[in-house]
């Protein structure tokens, strides 16, 4: 029996999937195969410095090994398999150039809320979401691009929030800040990355399965040496040093782990 099937086979026995507080605290288990699904742009693809084409898979090689090494048996699942040559787990659903939701001003390739999600979701029923985008719709908002101010992104995360947990409700979803990408300005990224506690803790409050990688916030060094091209970490372990926070987002929500709340992982 998958995973996801017993999460929601137990919650209904213990009359606890309600939109309450119950549903939150349910972990994932090592002894069972966990699909994990990568959801974001070009930094989730693993893209390389100007726009480079990677064959490792960016953060999501490393972290393979990491999940392997203790003790998980993860599959990564997705629509697609490129930038991942290179790497034994090469499904993902990182979109480069996307946005989180676009305005005609400047759509860009495409956007993560709507048909990319809800395939994802559909095709590959993934047992956690690890989702970090944000960084596309950023840059529009400095170039004060129309429809891109920072209330309009937020909320168009939380649209895409509500519409992962609409199609796959028993789904564990870690939402990360956006790394700090130095074509960004610092304060754009903080205010963005400050304001996804809220966010987050919304959605755990209605019963949802939700948890926020706070420490990403600042896990890459903001700088020319893991950023050459202003965008993608791809030097200097930047994409490693992302891995290890997802490693430890996963441990925090893994069964034999202490719950903590929301907004402190």
């Amino acid at each position: 029996m998958r995973f996801a099937v017993f999460l929601v086979l137990a919650a209904f026995a213990a009359g606890a999937f309600h939109r309450g507080a119950s549903a939150n605290v349910q972990l994932i288990s090592k002894a069972e195969p966990v699909r994990v699904l990568t959801l974001g742009d070009s930094i989730t693809a693993g893209v390389a410095a100007g726009g480079g084409k990677a064959e490792n898979g960016g953060y999501r090689g490393t972290l393979g090994e990491l999940l392997a090494q203790n003790g998980y048996h993860a599959v990564f699942v997705g629509t697609r398999d490129d930038y991942s040559a290179d790497i034994e787990n090469r499904a993902h659903d990182g979109w480069p150039g996307y946005v989180i939701r676009s305005f005609p001003a400047d759509p860009g390739p495409g956007q993560l809320y709507g048909a990319v999600t809800k395939r994802a979701l559909q095709q590959t029923h993934p047992d956690i979401v690890l989702l970090m985008a944000g960084t596309n719709d950023l840059m529009r908002l400095e170039r004060r691009v129309p429809g891109y101010t920072m209330g309009n992104v937020l909320h168009s995360m939380d649209l895409l929030l509500g519409e992962i947990f609409r199609v796959a409700p028993a789904v564990r979803v870690i939402v990360a800040p956006v790394v700090s990408s130095p074509r960004v300005s610092a304060g754009t990224v903080a205010v963005f990355d400050g304001d996804l506690p809220a966010i987050v803790n919304a959605f755990a409050k209605r019963g949802y399965r939700i948890t926020l990688a706070a420490a990403m916030q600042g896990a890459v060094p903001r700088d020319a040496a893991h950023f050459p091209d202003g965008i993608h970490p791809s030097a200097d372990g930047g994409y490693a040093d992302i891995a290890r926070v997802w490693l430890h987002a996963i441990e925090r929500v893994t069964g034999t782990s202490k719950a903590v709340p929301v907004a402190e992982h």
